[in-house]
């Protein structure tokens, strides 16, 4: 393994019961890259992505984020989830928080980030993914699309080592995607 490997599937197999949903899969994702997996519905996009995050264990084979195999458990595991950002299909945003406290939270309780600079970057975030004039409101007053962009600017505010999506573009228009 090279340095610039960020993210080694080895051999991963998973099943439920007796469908072999992800089989010898063997995945190298260097640092930079942007690695892209299609198939149809079904075919283990979302478990392949939930295993990377260790939201779903594996049956065999390893998977090494930045050349350390994937924790089982405990604090190492809440380290990791800190270092790979998951951008959900459901999106996953607290419905009782704003916007901005939903970009913060994760900075100011995992990164121990100072609040008021949690804010300043969840703004520009928010900016970045063009919803920043949303901040005050809450989940439920956005469209599917803008949830998104919640979604994506919260991961990219933990500053992770790599961003999982899980059907990242399934709400935006095409304008957006872009």
């Amino acid at each position: 393994m090279t340095h610039a490997d960020l993210i080694v599937l080895d051999q991963v197999n998973k099943r439920f019961g007796d469908h072999h949903v992800l089989r010898d899969v063997n995945l190298t994702v260097k640092q930079g890259e942007v690695v892209v997996i299609i198939g149809p519905s079904g075919a283990g996009k979302s478990t392949l992505c939930r295993a990377i995050n260790r939201l779903e264990t594996i049956d065999s084979g390893t998977i090494s984020l930045d050349g350390t195999p994937l924790p089982a458990e405990g604090r190492a595991l809440a380290k990791l989830r800190a270092e790979v950002g998951m951008v959900f299909q459901s999106f996953n945003l607290f419905a009782h928080k704003t916007v901005l406290d939903n970009v913060v939270l994760g900075q100011v309780h995992v990164l121990k980030r100072p609040k008021a600079e949690a804010e300043r970057k969840a703004q520009e975030l928010l900016d970045r993914v063009g919803i920043g004039g949303q901040a005050a409101k809450f989940p439920a007053q956005l469209s599917g699309g803008q949830q998104q962009r919640v979604a994506i600017a919260r991961a990219l505010a933990m500053d992770p080592k790599a961003i999982l999506f899980d059907e990242p573009t399934s709400a935006l228009d095409p304008e957006m995607v872009n």
